[in-house]
């Protein structure tokens, strides 16, 4: 059972919040609410958003009061004064709150100044809202004589701004463009990045899981106890009747295992298993089957350098050699012949690796290409590479079977 963490861990506060921690909802419309709310990274961005609206607001306002005054000598002093007021109304709660938050404070205290900076934010957005007003009703109070006329445009875009900033009051409006949408989103921080925190760590659980079971069943596979018991028992007759040859089986039994166990350390890692590594450990195999069978295999491998450090899925082509042995080599009288052989085929990005375990054996029989162990190996490249990689198991003209594995060169 996983315990929850009295806290989250410390982020860096110029960070950008890992996607499932950014702000949703109407934040996702914004840049600055992938950062945390009230950091500088989020106010300069923030900026970006409030300092164009602060702009048409006190355009509007000037050209309205212009419009409807006939009188354009106001025009200028009035906007000026609006975007002022508007700058002050979306920006000094949060300025000040960011100034509180780099303070790093203890989190209870933190939290409760930031709410007060808002707060006197709001303060300072209605004290410059009454300055705004103030110099608007004296300018109106100037040309008290005249009568109110507005172009149709500038009447229309008044009565639909009239129309929503009527639907709330005015303090709700304040709050929500003077930080306090922000300090919503704030205040459930902590909790979305622990929250992150927690599935981040069951994720990781989980794919230890996934890589431990992995390392089994790469154990399992490469040390089947019949496997193991077999070998054993030819040792065991051996050693009585051709001691030389039971020396031969230990030899190659032991370089079989050293080349697999490795494999199965942490440090190296099943993800990590390459085109060279496992044509090794086919060899390794192939070596003492060899021995048990009186060495009549003839093994050939045909593997360029330059594709021996390519990654390549572990225990496709030890599968697929196991293969060769029991169907093809083991019912065969007389000598017979395996070879392993790669290339790479076509041209980037569409490049591909090609992998062959060929045999002369007894070929295909009905049924065939549809085994358990085929299965597997499929399994594992559609997992890995979907619809891009392929096995494919044919009969040769001149007897035997070839079983092909294709990769994208690109993905390993």
């Amino acid at each position: 059972m996983i315990s929850s963490p009295a806290s989250p861990e410390p982020r860096p506060l110029d960070h950008a919040l890992p996607s499932d921690v950014a702000a949703g909802g109407l934040g996702q419309l914004f840049i600055y609410q992938q950062y945390p709310a009230f950091t500088w990274p989020w106010f300069k961005r923030r900026a970006l958003v409030v300092v164009p609206f602060a702009i048409a607001y006190g355009s509007f306002m000037g050209i309205w009061h212009a419009s409807s005054m006939t009188t354009w000598a106001d025009a200028l002093p009035l906007g000026i004064r609006s975007v002022g007021g508007v700058l002050v109304a979306v920006g000094a709660g949060p300025l000040i709150a960011t100034l509180i938050r780099y303070r790093r404070l203890p989190h209870r205290l933190e939290v409760g100044l930031v709410v007060v900076a808002i707060a006197i934010g709001l303060l300072l957005a209605d004290i410059a809202g009454q300055w705004v007003s103030n110099y608007h009703d004296m300018l109106m109070q100037r040309h008290s004589g005249k009568s109110m006329r507005m172009t149709a445009e500038v009447e229309g875009i008044s009565r639909l701004l009239g129309s929503v900033m009527g639907e709330l009051p005015r303090w709700i409006w304040l709050f929500i463009i003077g930080g306090g949408w922000e300090l919503l989103s704030y205040t459930s921080e902590r909790r979305r990045i622990a929250d992150y925190q927690r599935r981040r760590d069951l994720n990781a659980l989980r794919r230890d899981k996934a890589d431990t079971d992995l390392r089994l069943a790469v154990l399992q596979a490469q040390i089947e106890p019949h496997f193991l018991f077999n070998t054993l028992a030819s040792v065991r007759s051996l050693i009585r009747d051709e001691p030389a040859r039971a020396i031969d089986t230990i030899n190659a039994l032991s370089e079989y295992l050293r080349s697999t166990l490795p494999k199965l350390r942490k440090d190296v890692g099943v993800e990590n298993a390459t085109l060279g590594e496992q044509v090794t450990i086919c060899l390794r195999y192939l070596d003492l089957m060899n021995i048990r069978m009186a060495g009549r295999i003839a093994v050939t491998a045909d593997i360029p350098d330059a594709l021996r450090a390519i990654a390549f899925p572990p225990l496709l082509l030890i599968s697929l050699v196991e293969n060769a042995v029991k169907h093809g080599v083991e019912p065969k009288a007389g000598p017979a012949a395996i070879l392993l052989r790669a290339r790479l085929v076509g041209a980037a990005p569409c490049k591909m690796l090609h992998v062959d375990i060929e045999d002369d054996g007894m070929g295909l029989s009905e049924g065939a290409g549809s085994g358990v162990g085929l299965a597997n190996v499929r399994a594992q490249l559609q997992h890995r590479f979907g619809d891009d990689a392929s096995l494919t198991v044919e009969s040769l003209a001149a007897g035997g079977v070839r079983a092909r594995i294709e990769i994208p060169a690109a993905a390993t």
